[in-house]
């Protein structure tokens, strides 16, 4: 029976003030402060043989160049192959602009270079541990920002590592889906935002490191009162809230717990909720798809259509008529801007390689990566037809490819039907692709 081993640790990415800050267009000026450091959390799985590595960001993406540096720092200094690391953000709307260029930036190499010291002190600190698996009930602090009554995410599943000779757990994986974005374009300071006050509300109350593991975010925004760092702390500590509770419930999985019964004289035991996990051997996988771009329109084209739908909603005296042509001149605005920056440039290429990453951490638990901004409903399809138990969708991880829509998502338009790249077909490919990875870890 192998053993798992396991060692988290954290890096300082936080870059100088006086630079743009990412997530928002309407953002005007240079950040001016640090309200919170950002980080990169690293946790390091082995089984004696295979490392896998996954490293998450407080940042908005992270893009193709910056992970093929971890992995290129990762493989000829720690002997990790790249195919074993993953590295993902927590899509902070707060964090700086400068992560997604086509060129690796020297703010880029700083980030490398502080994910690969991470990678090295987890794998330093790793020691046997058991994995334990649950779920905490989340739904108030987050909507559909499509449809109000529109699905989200209602359970945010928890990984718990505790030593494996006992004790409370000291490393927390938590999974959950929503837009980093309580604050808004008006901020200027540095933060992880929601995500940053989770993982420090869980290391408040249970110790050791936690890790925010964003998933299929796309259509889900967070509830708010108001846009600032006291509202951050309040949405970050519910979810913190929720995730704590369960570490503490796991904590008896494997060690037992009881009760007095004073009827019977006898201690009786109480099982604990969720599931130990037992060590299996760990694997990874890639699966690269090569998808077909969408054929971008000109702003003149775009500019006629606009016009008419602005004069039919300025007359529309239905809010349902005026809501579905606000949907459409949303999409179109976007597409309308994305086509002006493209307007200078060489057309980009017919298609686009989309790599899917899986791995496999036990018997009933596994994690596959997406590459962007996906539909909660494009994680639930994964799971479903996926057929671990325990399914973490990671999102934002490995590049940063934009928004794909579920097909049917593109009859009602909108601004992420707006910022697609790919053809409306893509996101059923990619759900197939993400299955066929999971499922080609354990033989299937």
């Amino acid at each position: 029976m192998p053993s798992l081993f396991a060692g988290a640790a954290t890096a300082n990415i936080t870059p100088q003030t006086g630079v743009p800050m990412g997530g928002y267009s309407a953002r005007q000026g240079m950040a001016t402060g640090v309200h919170d450091r950002l980080f990169a959390r690293t946790v390091v799985f082995s089984d004696g043989a295979t490392d896998l590595a996954i490293s998450v960001c407080d940042l908005v993406g992270v893009g193709e160049r910056i992970v093929s540096r971890v992995r290129e720092l990762a493989r000829d200094e720690l002997g990790i192959p790249a195919g074993n690391v993953l590295v993902a953000a927590t899509h902070t709307h707060s964090g700086p602009l400068d992560v997604n260029a086509d060129e690796l930036t020297p703010y880029g190499e700083a980030v490398a270079r502080g994910v690969l010291q991470s990678i090295r002190d987890a794998k330093q600190a790793a020691r046997p541990v058991s994995l334990k698996a649950g779920r905490a009930e989340v739904t108030s602090i987050s909507q559909n920002r499509r449809d109000p009554a529109g699905p989200i995410e209602t359970l945010a599943t928890v990984l718990a590592l505790a030593p494996a000779d006992g004790g409370r757990p000291d490393i927390t994986l938590v999974n959950y889906a929503c837009h980093s974005t309580v604050l808004e374009h008006d901020n200027m300071e540095f933060s992880p935002d929601f995500p940053g006050a989770m993982v420090r509300f869980l290391e408040r109350e249970v110790g050791g490191t936690a890790i925010y593991l964003q998933g299929a975010a796309g259509n889900i925004n967070p509830v708010w009162m108001r846009h600032d760092f006291a509202e951050v702390e309040r949405v970050g500590g519910i979810l913190g809230a929720a995730a704590t509770r369960v570490v503490h419930e796991l904590e008896p999985l494997g060690a037992g717990q009881w009760c007095i019964n004073l009827s019977w004289s006898e201690d009786v035991e109480k099982p604990a909720p969720g599931t130990l996990l037992p060590a299996a051997p760990l694997a990874a996988t890639q699966v690269v798809v090569d998808l077909a771009r969408q054929q971008a329109r000109t702003q003149a084209e775009l500019r006629g259509e606009l016009d008419q739908l602005e004069a039919e909603q300025a007359a529309a005296s239905d809010l349902a008529a005026r809501r579905e042509i606000t949907a459409r001149i949303n999409q179109l605005r976007v597409e309308w801007a994305v086509a002006g920056r493209m307007a200078d440039g060489p057309p980009p290429p017919a298609t686009m390689p989309v790599e899917i990453q899986a791995m496999r951490l036990s018997d009933e638990c596994a994690l596959v990566s997406l590459p962007g901004e996906f539909f909660v409903e494009t994680a639930s399809a994964i799971r479903a037809a996926a057929g671990v138990p325990h399914l973490l969708i990671v999102g934002y991880a490995n590049a940063m490819i934009g928004y794909v829509p579920p097909e049917e998502a593109f009859a009602s338009a909108g601004y992420e039907v707006g910022r697609a790249l790919l053809e409306p077909k893509a996101e059923r490919a990619i759900v197939d692709a993400a299955v066929s990875a999971v499922r080609g870890l354990y033989g299937d």
